[in-house]
Parts: C-alpha cells; structure tokens; sequence
C-alpha cells in the first residue's frame, strides 16, 4: 500500500489551509512586520498539519516561498530583542522530514528505496557535517555562519530524498508541476505591480551596479527562468496535444515569463537559458530544434508589430511619456547587455576580488577545505572588507573553497551518477522521455547560474535546486516501479 494513500480530497484540503495560514503570515511579514502572535498561531498550527500531510507541507511552503520568498524563507521568530533564525519554511521541513523518517521506518522500501546513487550524497553530508563539527572548537569562525551553511549543503540536502519519496507516479508530478504553475500564475501580478509603480517590490534586496530599474525582483525572475525553460524544453511534449485555445494561453504565459526575466535585468539569468536553450539544440537538433522553430514562428508577427509601431510612437511624439519610458527602458536594457564582461562593472571587479582572495587562502587546505564560518580579507581601491566565503557570489567555487577536493568530488558523484541512472532508464514513453529532458535542462541551468550568485547559500533560491534533484531522484523511483507493473 502506498504511504500517502490518503484522500486526494483531503489533502487537497489540507493544503488549502496550509497556503492560508502561512500566506497570511508570510503577507503580515511583508506588509506590516514580523508579528509573534501571529507567528505562534499560524506556523505551529502549519506544521502539525505538515506532519501528517507532508506532501501538502512541503507543496504549500515552496508555494509560499514562490510568492512571499524571503519574508516566509528568511523571517527570524522574534521574542523581545532577540531574534531566532527559526524560519517558517525550516519548521515546515523539519515537520515534513520527521513524517517521512517514521513512514520509511514504518513502510521502509514502500516509501523509499535507498541506492547507490544515495551513497554519494549520504558521504557528502557526513563529511560535511565532519567540517561543521571541527568548527565548533575553531575559536576563528562564526559559528551561526557554519551553522547556516551546514544547514544549506545537509538540511535542505534532504529535499532530495523528501520529495523522491513523496512523488511516486507520472500523476503525483503532473499535479506538482501544475500547482507550481499555479503559483508562478500568482508571482505575475508582482510583474504588473511593478510595471504600474515604475519598480518592482522587494528590488531593493538586490540593488543594480548599473543605471536602470528592475520590474520584478530577482528570486522571482529566478523562478520565472525556471517556469520559462520548463514551457521550452517541453515543446516536443505539449506542441502537438494541446488543443489551440490552450496554446495561445501557454504562449501568453511565456511572454508574461519572458517579460519577467527580462525586466529584473538580471544578466546571469539571460546567459543561462541563453547557454540552456543552445544546449538543448545541439543535444536535439531535430526534435527540438522543430518545435522550438514552429514556436518561435508565433511570436514574429506580434515582435514585429511591437517594434514597428514603438519606433513610429517614438520618432512621431518624441516628447510623450510613453516615448521617454520606450527608449529609457530600451537604453538599460543595452547597457545591461553590454556591460556583460566589462571589467568596468562594479560587481564584476568585486567578484574578482574576492574570489582571487579565497582562491589564495584555499591554497593552504586544497583537500579538505578551509571550513565553514571563514572571512576572508577584500582590498579593492579604497574598499576594504571582511567577506564571508560562502557570499563569494559564486556558488561552485564556494563549495570547492569550503569542503575543498573531497567535498566537491562526493557532491559531483552524486551529481554524475543520478546523470547516469536517468540516462540508462530505458522503455520509456514520450512522456517520460521529456520529463528527463526537462529536469536535465533545469539542472544544467541551475548549475550555469550557480557561477554568479549565492545560491546554494540562499535557501528561497537552493530550494529549488534541491527540489529538482529530487524530482529526477523521483523519476527513477517511479519509472521503475512502472516497468516492474
């Protein structure tokens, strides 16, 4: 028997109350500040739910994080003048992963099945749970920093292995492909909040090192590229199936992504489906390449006609505020594509810096790393800092310069063999086929981006990466057991 065999019924109820509860206290947070009442009534409450219904858990809280991001991921619970890093979304896991030990040690290979694939990743957070335990009697760290980043590389780790046992059916990752939709659905009107108000909500978190405004903050352009490649790497699938009304709502979807990304002026996001979309092309130049060609084709009509008729409205009321807003936004955009390896940019030079500053301490500890917790020394002209390593803004090189070679070699073993079990599944469907192509490509995606920001360390951002190892961790689990039926 199944472990999660309960009513669809009910545990959609369950989620419904769970998106309410946390939403509401994710929007409190965003709106008026951190309440603990409110805090008390509602994130308790949530995990006493997710406890018994973690699939439903752990869907609301990434929903929750798709819409509210730091205000539900990184909201500390305040008592007095002390705050406690006991974020809402940690509480949901932390509930969701208790349910699922006891279902493994109640059902054991009914829930989840435990290969060699794991083995890799089992070392890997053992070891580094090895390097956070020698931190604890390092004088020279921070020890809150270590913990965080534990946390980040062991913790959410187990995303993996969470939803590989929770999603066991084609059905059950349908329905999660289709609330995440719903909850992309939800993170546009930030897109037309921000269009309206001239910036975008939350953009301040992130602020840009050159003219120009964002209309959509970056963790939601992040998930908008992921949504957006999802929609391009399954062309082959959905093309031909859906009827015609639906397609041109799948392609308004598209453009509403498209626009997203595209007005968070986020560089690294426009190289990696860029590097994403020509890779899948030289992976499957006949079948993608098609329908990505007979896709593009509907779009040239309307680019054309935009194009056409902004030029005429700017060179015939050259004065007008739709004019002004045509060629200012036109202007950023050129200046954010072409300071693209400018040595110039200011966030560039101070990755360059801090990058060379930790490559030069990780020289001392190439093996095994120098350890969580270490800042390292930052001169760049009259800048002089102390910077965490793991805020390097470059995700593989943290990793490498904190866990060292044995650290990343275990990571990418895991890494390579899922790669390698994915693609040695045989007999599989059209369907099947795609899902693998499309988790391939997010992850190849993923991986492109990590070179840029802090995202393993961001945990509303490494959720996600998580999220989708354990998807393809899934596939194999279920794809599996349907060539056993």
């Amino acid at each position: 028997m199944h472990p999660f065999s309960s009513s669809h019924k009910t545990e959609a109820v369950v989620l419904t109350f769970l998106l309410i509860f946390l939403g509401v206290n994710a929007f409190f947070n965003a709106t008026f500040g951190f309440s603990l009442p409110l805090y008390l009534g509602t994130v308790p409450l949530s995990a006493l739910l997710a406890f018994f219904f973690p699939r439903a858990g752990f869907m609301a809280a990434l929903l929750v994080t798709l819409v509210f991001e730091r205000f539900f991921t990184l909201q500390p619970l305040i008592i007095g003048d002390i705050a406690y890093k006991l974020y809402p979304l940690d509480v949901i896991l932390v509930a969701c992963f208790l349910s699922c030990v006891l279902l493994f040690l109640q059902k054991g290979r009914t829930f989840f099945r435990f290969r060699g694939i794991d083995t890799w990743l089992l070392f890997f957070f053992l070891f580094v749970s090895g390097l956070f335990a020698l931190a604890l009697f390092d004088t020279t760290v921070s020890l809150s920093v270590a913990f965080s980043t534990w946390k980040h590389y062991v913790f959410y780790g187990w995303i993996v292995w969470l939803v590989a046992g929770m999603l066991r059916t084609r059905a059950d990752l349908v329905a999660f492909l289709r609330l995440f939709f719903w909850g992309l659905g939800i993170v546009s009107i930030f897109l037309v909040i921000g269009i309206m108000r001239g910036e975008g909500l939350w953009t301040e978190f992130t602020p840009l090192s050159t003219a120009g405004t964002r209309f959509l903050a970056f963790p939601h352009a992040f998930y908008f590229s992921l949504g957006l490649l999802i929609i391009l790497l399954a062309l082959p699938l959905w093309w031909n199936q859906v009827k015609r009304r639906q397609s041109w709502l799948v392609l308004a979807g598209s453009v509403v992504l498209g626009l997203g990304v595209l007005g968070s002026l986020m560089r690294h996001l426009w190289l990696g489906i860029s590097g994403t979309v020509a890779m899948a092309l030289l992976v499957s130049p006949f079948l993608f390449g098609k329908a990505l060609l007979r896709y593009s084709v509907r779009f040239i009509f309307p680019v054309v006609m935009f194009v056409t008729l902004s030029t005429l409205w700017v060179f015939l009321a050259p004065e007008s505020q739709v004019a002004g807003l045509l060629g200012h936004g036109m202007a950023v955009v050129k200046e954010r594509v072409f300071s693209i390896g400018n040595q110039n940019d200011e966030s560039l030079a101070w990755r360059g810096a801090v990058w060379s500053s930790t490559l030069q301490r990780f020289q001392e500890h190439p093996w095994f790393g120098i350890g969580f917790g270490v800042s390292v020394p930052v001169e760049m002209g009259g800048y002089r800092q102390y910077i965490e390593v793991r805020n390097m803004h470059n995700s593989w090189l943290a990793l490498l310069i904190q866990t060292g070679v044995a650290g990343t070699v275990l990571f990418f073993g895991f890494l390579g063999s899922l790669f390698l079990a994915l693609f040695r599944l045989a007999h599989l469907d059209a369907f099947l086929s795609q899902v693998r192509f499309v988790l391939v490509g997010l992850l190849f995606f993923q991986g492109l981006v990590f070179f840029s920001q802090p995202y393993l360390e961001t945990n509303l951002l490494g959720l996600f990466f998580w999220t989708t190892l354990g998807l393809a961790r899934a596939m194999i689990e279920f794809s599996s057991q349907e060539k056993a039926a």
